[in-house]
């Protein structure tokens, strides 16, 4: 198998063992996990605040705090599988710039990582939605807070290939902060925008040629700057 027939997803199997499928699988359960794990810790909080179940179902459901944690634990896994790197002075680093590909193997990597990303932010959402509509759980402005959310989560995608630009290590660490506020927008912005889907929707396709455009810098800088270093 040469680098010009291997498949994204066999590239990513080679830096980590498991297929692109396979990785979106993990981060998905991974994100539905911990937002079903956060909401089930404040309902116990809420719960032995109000003494019963109905009181502390009625505190969350609808309040913003639901669509903050949904945005927390999306944007927490977006951001730390986005930031994984395989410098050459890391374990392994010198052994992956010497499998078939060497760079272009590194690149088809990240770019299924990408891929990967962004099914399970879609399928965390999707999470979110169920929640909603099935009567679980509202969530703030209902669906429509949940595309907001993921619209710009999309955003943060961008950024952290952004932040991945940063050399120092402190405030390439400050600069994570900016991903969760980015998030965070998608919590407030339904209010500002009346829940008007429609803004959210330009949102998304604001972010998604500016995710393709961060990611090529990325790489591209990765390339320079830190695969033969």
């Amino acid at each position: 198998m040469t680098s010009n027939t291997l498949t994204l997803s066999q590239a990513h199997k080679i830096y980590t063992g498991d297929s692109m499928g396979l990785y979106a699988l993990k981060l998905s359960i991974g994100g539905i996990l911990m937002y079903s794990a956060t909401i089930l810790t404040f309902f116990i909080i809420m719960l032995l605040s109000k003494g019963n179940v109905s009181a502390a179902l009625n505190e969350l459901s609808g309040s913003t705090l639901t669509n903050t944690f949904l945005t927390l634990d999306a944007g927490i896994i977006l951001m730390i599988t986005g930031l994984i790197q395989y410098d050459r002075h890391l374990p392994g680093g010198k052994y992956f710039r010497t499998v078939n590909g060497g760079f272009d193997t590194y690149r088809k990597m990240k770019n299924a990582s990408l891929i990967a990303r962004v099914i399970s932010l879609i399928s965390i959402m999707l999470f979110g939605a169920l929640f909603d509509r099935l009567g679980i759980l509202k969530l703030a402005f209902g669906t429509s807070g949940v595309i907001y959310i993921g619209a710009f989560l999309l955003v943060s995608i961008g950024l952290v290939n952004l932040i991945d630009l940063i050399k120092n290590p402190f405030v390439k660490g400050l600069s994570t902060s900016i991903v969760l506020v980015a998030g965070l927008a998608g919590v407030i912005s339904p209010d500002i925008a009346d829940g008007n889907i429609y803004f959210a929707l330009a949102v998304v396709v604001t972010a998604v040629p500016f995710i393709i455009i961060s990611q090529k810098i990325m790489l591209n800088n990765y390339k320079k700057n830190k695969w033969y270093k």
